[in-house]
């Protein structure tokens, strides 16, 4: 058994079949199924379940799956380690960037990379929290920020950055203002627009309200939120939101807000522990971290404070 066995067995179970994962790699099928075998023959057990549409792990192919993406991860780590040093960051990188984060931190982060190291390939996703979790789970983004409660990330570190309040937002004429705080109990009483049932801070919305014995009655439910804001512009409801999401909103008396009593939520950096160790992944990490710092230091984040808890590895 060698590296590159290894990373054939990974790319099988990437692709789900032997047929596409020998065209990827570029050897022949049978020639990879040997391998499989001898993989096999090695630990005694029974790696991949055939059928029709390819190919499944087995549970001892789960477990070599784990292990052997943490080897192959510590030898690149090393390997970029080594050849690393006195390197200016190239290649690419892939950023994952909740909506919320568009007026605090998105903009100032990818021009401020790019000016820095103009020759990596920067790629950026944006969208909801949960979707830029499934993106750091299937490991298409390298770095990402996540809500705290995110879970099941295997081969991710997770880092707290900051800590903020959960807002109510509704139309200007709602009358909700920052120095007014509200009761979680207010939500089941309103036309609530959120995003989907699997939106962290809606599943923590629901579980708050489970406590006191009170559930949502949402109005509508949107799987973007630039349209949740334009319609609670337009008076057709409220929403829960951290208060970077709306802060431009409410400056600019395009909506009102307050913030819930008791709530917070914690935005947290994740990365991709097989990838960390890469220059390019290392400048955009301490990027991010300078720029919340300085959003906190400087007060433009309102009521952020720096995360207090140690990072976590999963």
């Amino acid at each position: 058994m060698n590296l590159r066995t290894l990373e054939n067995f990974l790319k099988i179970v990437e692709i789900g079949s032997l047929k596409g994962a020998a065209e990827a790699v570029r050897i022949a099928q049978p020639a990879l199924t040997r391998q499989i075998a001898m993989l096999e023959e090695a630990f005694g057990a029974r790696l991949f379940v055939r059928h029709r549409r390819g190919v499944t792990l087995t549970e001892a192919g789960e477990q070599l799956r784990l292990h052997a993406e943490r080897i192959i991860g510590e030898v690149a780590a090393a390997h970029d380690a080594v050849s690393a040093a006195g390197r200016e960051p190239t290649g690419a990188v892939a950023l994952g960037l909740p909506t919320s984060m568009l007026y605090v931190l998105s903009t100032s982060v990818v021009a401020a990379y790019m000016r820095a190291w103009p020759s990596v390939f920067l790629r950026v996703h944006e969208a909801i929290g949960h979707v830029v979790e499934d993106l750091l789970r299937d490991r298409r983004v390298d770095v990402a920020i996540l809500i705290s409660e995110a879970r099941n990330l295997e081969n991710v570190d997770l880092t707290p950055l900051v800590v903020e309040d959960v807002y109510l937002a509704g139309p200007p004429e709602a009358g909700l203002t920052l120095d007014r705080p509200v009761a979680v109990e207010l939500l089941a009483d309103l036309p609530i627009i959120l995003l989907s049932p699997q939106n962290r801070l809606r599943l923590q919305i629901e579980t708050e309200l489970a406590r006191c014995g009170r559930r949502l009655q949402t109005s509508l439910e949107v799987e973007g939120q630039p349209l949740v804001l334009d319609l609670i512009k337009n008076g057709i409801g409220y929403t829960v939101l951290p208060y970077c999401a709306i802060e431009a909103e409410i400056a600019a008396g395009r909506v009102s807000g307050a913030p819930i009593r008791g709530l917070t939520m914690t935005w947290t950096l994740g990365v991709n522990r097989m990838r960390a160790h890469t220059p390019a992944v290392r400048e955009l990490i301490a990027l991010i971290r300078q720029a919340v710092d300085a959003r906190v230091a400087s007060g433009e984040w309102r009521v952020a404070q720096p995360g207090a808890e140690p990072a976590i590895s999963t």
